[in-house]
Formats: structure tokens, C-alpha cells, sequence
């Protein structure tokens, strides 16, 4: 009979023994709360949790550093190219500015007999490209009312244009340099040539320098500016030599010229009063 009695009582027992543990566990934790503290089960719980996570992250951090190059090689490679890239075009693009830079300084040397002109140079408008198809001219928007005259010269920022030959109250006609009218004396710009020539267009692209001596010092890739005589202030540029060659009769040379200036696409222009 004892036996039966204490059958079930054993079975409970490890509840009974959970429960109790519970309650003190509960009391020491509330307790350890109460003080800003962890109870000795959560501190333990969290010691052996951290050691895996601990172990997880050290590993990871291994494999990071170890290998963590490969992608981020691949993303640095992607940088790298769009940094050149981006050097490449900053480079240009001073290149760009330096040779602005020096164009202006030289263009502000050649063109300076612009300020000793008074009243100051007039700008105008071109209004008509080439309105004879016989004549290389244009029309600008300016005449007689703002002090434009005969043979006053128009030129660009970047070089010779022609002159006028034809004026009203508001408008004047300009015959460029590539008409065979558009006579202009010329010289190398070279300061070791005193090569001296006359430039006259052909109504093509480029313009012909005649009268040139056989002897004289004049090549493919010169400047040629204005040499200063007749109407044409000098040093005003005209443009760049594409060759050179003896004429027909092997007496004089013959210089094939560039412009500066684009006659087909004149916008705006200067004139000289």
C-alpha cells in the first residue's frame, strides 16, 4: 500500500522540482532587473549564444578579408575605367581651353588695330548670304546711318572677311575674300620670312597668293596675315598655307590658302569705320 502511495508522488517530483526552480529563477531574475542587472541564467544563455555567433563573424571577417577583393576588384576595375574616362575628357577639354586661351592672346596682338580705330568698330548682322549668285558678297545690317563707308574693312574675331563696296542708309554690301574682286596684299606671318604676295579668290574654298618671288620663303603650314598696304590694316589673319608651287612660266611662286574664316557660315561681323 506504501508502495502505491508513493508511486505517483515520485512521477510528479521532477515537475514539482521544475516548477520550484521557475519560481526561484523568476525571483532572482525580477530581482536582477530590479537592479539594472543580468540574472545568472540570461547572462549564461547569452555567453553561449555568443560563442557560435562570435565564431560566425570572426569567419566572416576572414573570408572578407581574404577574399573580399574579388568583387569589390570587379567594382574598382568599373571605377578605375569611368575615372580614366573621365580624365581623358578633362584633359581634352584643358587642352581645349589652353588653345582657346592662346588664340585669343595672339587674335588680341593681331587685331589690336581694332582699338585705334574711333569711333569704335561697329558690329553688324549678316542679313544675306551670297544674294548674286555671280559675286561672292553679303549683306549686313548696317550703313551710312552708323558711319559705314566704302572699303572699310569687315572682318570676324578669327580673321579677314573682305571689304565694303556698296552702301545705303541702313544696309551695306560686303565683298569677300573669295571673290576674284576681293584683292588683298598678304605676307607670311613668319618672323624670318619677308615673303609679300597679292590673295585673291577663285570663288572656291580656298584663295590663290600671286606675285610671290621664286626665292621666296614661304611653306605648306605658314600664316598669312595682312601685310598692311591699301585699305587693309596689317596683321589681320587670313589663313594658313596648303601649298606651294612654281607658276607656268617658273618665274613666281603660287600659294594655295585656307582661310580662317568660314564664308558659308558668316553670322556676325566686324566692321571697321
Amino acid at each position: 500500500m506504501t508502495a502505491g502511495r508513493t508511486g505517483p508522488v515520485l512521477r510528479y517530483m521532477p515537475f514539482v522540482l521544475l516548477l520550484i526552480a521557475g519560481t526561484l529563477l523568476g525571483i532572482v531574475h525580477d530581482r536582477a532587473a530590479r537592479q539594472g542587472k543580468l540574472d545568472p541564467v540570461s547572462s549564461l544563455v547569452r555567453t553561449v549564444i555568443s560563442l557560435p555567433a562570435n565564431a560566425t563573424s570572426s569567419t566572416t571577417r576572414w573570408f572578407s578579408r581574404e577574399f573580399g577583393w574579388i568583387p569589390h576588384g570587379y567594382r574598382l576595375e568599373a571605377e578605375n575605367r569611368s575615372l580614366s574616362a573621365r580624365v581623358t575628357a578633362l584633359e581634352m577639354a584643358n587642352t581645349s581651353l589652353k588653345q582657346q586661351a592662346l588664340t585669343g592672346q595672339r587674335l588680341a596682338a593681331d587685331l589690336g588695330i581694332v582699338s585705334t580705330h574711333t569711333p569704335k568698330p561697329e558690329v553688324a548682322q549678316v542679313i544675306a548670304l551670297r544674294p548674286d549668285p555671280n559675286f561672292e558678297t553679303i549683306i549686313i545690317n548696317r550703313g551710312s546711318n552708323s558711319g559705314i563707308k566704302v572699303h572699310d574693312v569687315v572682318i570676324t574675331p578669327i580673321g579677314l572677311v573682305g571689304q565694303v563696296y556698296v552702301v545705303n542708309s541702313s544696309t551695306a554690301g560686303v565683298v569677300l575674300l573669295t571673290d576674284q574682286n576681293g584683292m588683298v596684299s598678304a605676307r607670311v606671318e613668319r618672323a624670318n620670312s619677308r615673303a609679300v604676295g597679292i590673295c585673291r579668290g577663285n570663288y572656291t574654298d580656298t584663295i590663290v597668293m600671286n606675285d610671290l618671288s621664286a626665292e621666296a620663303d614661304i611653306h605648306p603650314g605658314d600664316r598669312i596675315v595682312t601685310a598692311g598696304y591699301g585699305v587693309f590694316p596689317p596683321g589681320i589673319p587670313i589663313g594658313t598655307v596648303l601649298s606651294v608651287a612654281l607658276d607656268q612660266g617658273q618665274m613666281n611662286k603660287v600659294a594655295v590658302i585656307k582661310p580662317f574664316v568660314d564664308f558659308g557660315a558668316l553670322d556676325e561681323v566686324i566692321v571697321l569705320r
